[in-house]
């Protein structure tokens, strides 16, 4: 019986780190990342609630000045999970959505920006042909 509950708790253990900081799944690994890259100690963006991302909340609480708590401090960032914050990118302004269509939507706009960056790096190709076309055509006119 012991461990049966024991294995029932470990598998459970993911789907309960995001509610033990109070925040949905989508919203603590956000937290977990934007404390990694605040430089706030986390690591590894695991979604677990763990002695690293403890700690890693109470200095950024410190740094930010908010109370040691996961949703005040991720609120503080202004990542887009606070009720004034920014949304975030490719929102509709609405609540965050945890469906997992919010990665899907980063990687169409991914994407869609690489796409635009290779247009305009090809447009900027031709432009550098015509000119040095043009300036090549000059100099054969002068002589």
């Amino acid at each position: 019986m012991k461990k049966t509950i024991a294995v029932i708790a470990l598998m459970a253990a993911p789907a309960l780190a995001s509610a033990q900081a109070g925040l949905s799944r989508v919203a603590f690994l956000a937290l977990q990342q934007e404390l990694r890259d605040q430089g706030c100690g986390v690591t590894n963006v695991d979604g677990n609630y763990g002695p690293q991302t403890r700690r890693a909340i109470a200095a950024c609480a410190k740094k930010f000045g908010t109370p040691n708590n996961a949703a005040a401090l991720l609120a503080a960032m202004n990542i887009g999970f606070g009720p004034n914050d920014n949304p975030p990118a490719g929102g509709g302004g609405g609540a965050v959505s945890t469906s997992g269509g919010g990665m899907k939507s980063e990687a169409k706009a991914e994407r869609e920006s690489t796409k635009t960056e290779k247009k305009e790096h090809a447009a900027a190709k031709r432009t550098t042909r015509r000119r040095a076309a043009k300036k090549a055509a000059a100099d054969t006119t002068k002589k």
